[in-house]
């Protein structure tokens, strides 16, 4: 009984992990449209109309996304008025229109049965009926990720870190939240002088959930009037980060200041942000496409374009803020280096050299390394343990290498140490205190100003100083570590501690769903490094990760057209298809899959092509 209960649940589960061999005969097209599926399932749609095209996106998104796309609408939909009617340019209006055909023919296969309901979470939610798709969907999800990009006073309310009541806080306590947007972009350019083709490279990131699925989608949409390839946003049938034969193109998010006010985001900016998106590839140049797109960029976003010859962007912020110490890393880097190459661009990108070690631990361990005073604890071993540690830290680069001990060693400390300065002036706002803050921490140690009255305790007596704290809180890390990874540091490992957790942003699990949803490794990296791995703090695990860099894109308009992306995840959200993680072990590694529009490269170990065939 119990095994023909099991092969019927295995039954269920996959069937709905979709054939990518196999035909359909669809209403809503005009024409043939193919669907190749190369090695990494990526699709390549060919088709003789841009209607058609959007049409068979909508269909593969919802093929390999449908629970992605009904929670996403969820989301973005909440609050929106149902009916609304927004104007948008008449191309915009129908690609919208053909994706949601493409969307709702995947949904009505699904509806005749036999397929597992399209998704195994709508098996588990017991979601019997989903309403079809509708260009106003796409619209909101265009509207949520642009508010996703931004920190307002509601969302900081939210977190906690604040009062409902801007009178309540304390004037400077907004400064010094780390809380940070649900995604932000990143973008640059590397001049034609300073190529070893001679050719522009455009490099391009996101920082945001590390989630199953993968945040992002990428395809090849192979238009009449020439491919376009990148990634696509499940939800919205354009590419947002991507390239053709004459251009490739990406977006860079602004950090706001704290005390600029924000207008509330409108529909409209995202009727400007797709009109944006579905125009670029129809640009000749980067100053054609920059021009073209630069009237209607919504706030806090900045357009980067290449072409054979040139960069360009817009708009040009003169506003003087200061960098963050991740830009600082990137500045660094590229100060370095006089010609670069594609490897040398991909080794800046997944760089894991912590600026903020860099400029926080001198300023942590100066007195120590050169005096090495007695420290507040008795015991020998940990005296010897914070002798080793010191030493360890003396030699080290700032390299946040998942197999080392001394990220582990110079994060403990830190926190440690902005434990017991911040606990003590804000005891309730926890998180102020537990995510790290190393430029809170570099402000306090430099002494300048009345910075260093920070270390002082208010409730006791005496004045304590920095160096006071510094030197406790290292033996809070050496006691800390010692207790959790023993007593030799050459076995302790950052990446122990510190590792990426993907869990599904589709349905919540517990226990066993939650070991067959979710996947776990050691990572690399900080918050501060170009690969990202930013720190979901708990009780007994501060250093998890489930925020860091979610996609990354180098593209190059040289002869042979390379370009190099890549997910953390796969491409199917279907956790019993081979797509679903097939990208994890690449992202973890620091390698690239080399995409291209290239038919016959992609037939090439493809897994599948599919056609859909008009209902005539």
């Amino acid at each position: 009984m119990a095994l023909a209960v099991s092969a019927f649940t295995y039954v269920l589960l996959t069937a709905s992990v979709p054939d990518y061999d196999e035909d359909f005969t669809v209403a809503g097209i005009e024409q043939t449209v193919d669907v190749l599926r190369d090695s990494f399932a990526i699709p390549h749609i060919i088709g003789s109309s841009a209607a058609d095209i959007y049409f068979a996106i909508g269909f593969a998104h919802a093929q390999d996304r449908l629970s992605q796309l009904l929670s996403t609408r969820q989301k973005a939909n909440a609050g929106q008025l149902a009916n609304l009617t927004i104007p948008l340019p008449n191309t915009v209006e129908d690609d919208l229109a053909a994706y949601s055909a493409g969307v709702n023919a995947w949904l009505d296969i699904v509806s005749k049965g036999w397929r597992g309901r399209g998704a195994p979470e709508l098996l588990i939610s017991g979601q019997t009926e989903i309403t079809p798709w509708r260009p106003a969907d796409s619209l909101n999800i265009a509207k949520y990720f642009l508010a996703s990009l931004r920190l307002t006073p509601d969302e900081l309310a939210k977190s906690g870190l604040v009062e409902d009541k801007p009178s309540e806080n304390p004037p400077f306590l907004q400064d010094m939240i780390t809380y940070d947007p649900r995604v932000s972009l990143d973008a640059w350019a590397v001049k034609s002088a300073q190529t070893v083709t001679g050719v522009p490279i455009l490099v391009a990131d996101s920082i945001g959930p590390l989630s199953l699925p993968s945040e992002w989608y990428l395809a090849d949409l192979q238009f009449p009037t020439g491919a376009v390839m990148g990634s696509t946003l499940p939800g919205i049938p354009f590419v947002f980060v991507g390239r053709n034969d004459r251009i490739a193109w990406a977006f860079r998010s602004s950090d706001f200041p704290r005390d600029e006010e924000l207008e509330p985001l409108q529909v409209a900016s995202a009727v400007s942000f797709i009109t944006i998106l579905e125009k670029l590839p129809g640009s000749t140049d980067a100053g054609d496409a920059v021009e073209e797109a630069s009237d209607n960029l919504p706030a806090g976003l900045e357009i980067l374009v290449i072409d054979r010859n040139t960069s360009a962007s817009s708009p040009q912020d003169d506003r003087s803020r200061k960098p963050s110490l991740r830009a600082l890393r990137r500045s660094t880097l590229q100060d370095r280096q006089t010609v670069f190459s594609m490897e040398v661009v991909k080794a800046v990108q997944r760089d894991t050299v912590s600026e903020a070690s860099r400029v926080l631990l001198p300023l942590m361990a100066r007195e120590l390394w050169f005096q090495n005073p007695v420290l507040s604890s008795e015991d020998r071993n940990l005296v010897q343990l914070r002798s080793q540690v010191l030493d360890r830290l003396a030699a080290w680069n700032g390299n946040m290498d998942r197999y080392s001990p001394e990220p582990l060693a110079f994060w403990a400390w830190s926190l440690a140490l902005q434990r017991r300065i911040l606990k003590d002036e804000f005891p309730i706002q926890e998180q102020l205190w537990r995510l790290p803050n190393p430029e809170f921490l570099i402000s306090a140690l430099s002494a300048r100003g009345e910075s260093a009255d920070w270390c002082d305790i208010r409730t006791s007596s005496r004045v304590e100083t920095c160096q006071d704290q510094i030197e406790a809180a290292l033996d809070d890390a050496v006691d800390w570590l010692n207790q959790r990874h023993g007593s030799d540091p050459s076995s302790w490992m950052w990446g122990s501690e510190h590792y990426v957790e993907m869990n599904s942003s589709t349905i919540s699990s517990e226990g066993l769903l939650k070991e067959f949803l979710s996947l776990r490794k050691e990572i690399s990296g900080d918050p501060y490094t170009q690969f990202s791995t930013s720190f979901d703090p708990t009780n007994d695990r501060p250093f998890v990760s489930s925020t860091g860099s979610n996609f990354q894109a180098i593209m190059s308009m040289s002869e042979d057209m390379a370009s190099y992306f890549l997910l953390p995840a796969g491409q199917s959200g279907h956790p019993m298809s081979p797509f679903f993680d097939n990208f994890f072990q690449i992202w973890s590694q620091n390698e690239y899959l080399t995409m291209t529009s290239d038919l016959a490269a992609a037939r090439s170990g493809s897994v599948g092509l599919s056609r859909l065939s008009p209902d005539r």
